[in-house]
């Protein structure tokens, strides 16, 4: 891809491991560990609709690993090399489930590092409900937010109103709905296109229950602001489609948190992290992430849209 630096995805070593969620569906984990350095704190990363956890071994782990984090992500059930039926849930909460279990299972692994949450996409209802909702010795000590989609908003072309009815009215669970087809109005690195359109493992359909079932969750999760009270960053991009910004902003101001932060990329799409100005993403979570553990920084309401690179 485009957007990462090649040598270090290179020397990059991914270790896999599997384990189990609430239910006992059987998850496959990415992860990624320092060698060089010591391990100084862990990051848990949600990707979003149809991806894996593969994808961040080269638009995030080669930049957090060499600082001594251990990277670490699951594929979702229904995703990836995971168990599951692949584009159809009964309930947003067996996706939920998914999270708390992997938080879990890192937790237990690394009880006394500092834990970093990060949801992209539809990672981020995720991120938000399982900040909000879970017991204390699994909450996050911090929350990153890309491309958060508390808002959602597309506007569907005429055969996919009609695809969409007919499937509401005969069969709810048939995964009949494609979520490839507009990947340039999402995505602006068209290397990164190619990837998704080659990858067997992404999920090209879901079913109209998956959709329904996901709508609610964002709805869930934009009013679960008062029970974040964690260090939170939120980063966007300015011509994502996908949500509604002024919504997002308001969710963003109404957290409950006083320490956090919300960055705005003017010109970046949908999939931040694959993104001509993912380089200045990655620095703006790099830097949050030093300045959190340093105790000597802390934002109260910080809302800044990046005209210019971040130096």
């Amino acid at each position: 891809m485009g957007i990462f630096t090649k040598n270090l995805y290179e020397l990059l070593q991914e270790e896999t491991e599997q384990f189990l969620s609430h239910d006992g569906m059987r998850l496959h984990m990415h992860c990624w560990k320092p060698s060089d350095v010591p391990a100084s704190r862990v990051v848990l990363i949600v990707h979003g609709l149809g991806g894996h956890g593969a994808y961040y071994a080269s638009s995030l782990a080669p930049y957090l690993v060499p600082l001594g984090a251990m990277v670490y992500a699951p594929d979702l059930r229904g995703h990836g090399r995971s168990d599951g039926v692949r584009g159809d849930i009964e309930s947003f909460g067996e996706l939920e489930g998914d999270v708390a279990a992997a938080a879990s299972w890192v937790r237990n692994r690394h009880p006394n590092l500092p834990f970093y949450l990060l949801g992209e996409s539809m990672g981020t209802p995720l991120a938000i409900l399982h900040a909000a909702n879970s017991k204390p010795e699994l909450k996050p000590d911090y929350l990153i937010l890309a491309a958060c989609v508390v808002a959602p908003t597309i506007t569907p072309r005429i055969d996919e109103i009609l695809r969409t009815a007919f499937y509401l009215a005969t069969n709810r669970r048939k995964p009949a709905l494609p979520i490839t087809g507009r990947e340039e109005q999402g995505i602006r690195d068209l290397e990164f296109i190619k990837v998704l359109k080659a990858d067997v493992l992404f999920n090209k359909h879901v079913s109209v229950r998956f959709l329904l079932n996901m709508t609610k969750a964002m709805n869930r999760a934009a009013q679960s602001h008062h029970l974040l009270s964690m260090p939170t960053i939120i980063l966007q991009g300015g011509k994502d489609i996908t949500v509604r910004h002024r919504p997002t902003r308001a969710f963003f101001h109404r957290i409950a948190a006083t320490d956090k932060e919300m960055h705005v990329f003017p010109e970046a799409f949908h999939a931040i992290l694959n993104d001509p100005d993912a380089p200045e993403v990655r620095k703006r979570i790099i830097n949050w992430i030093d300045r959190k553990e340093s105790g000597n920084y802390q934002t109260n309401g910080m809302f800044t849209n990046h005209f210019q690179p971040f130096a």
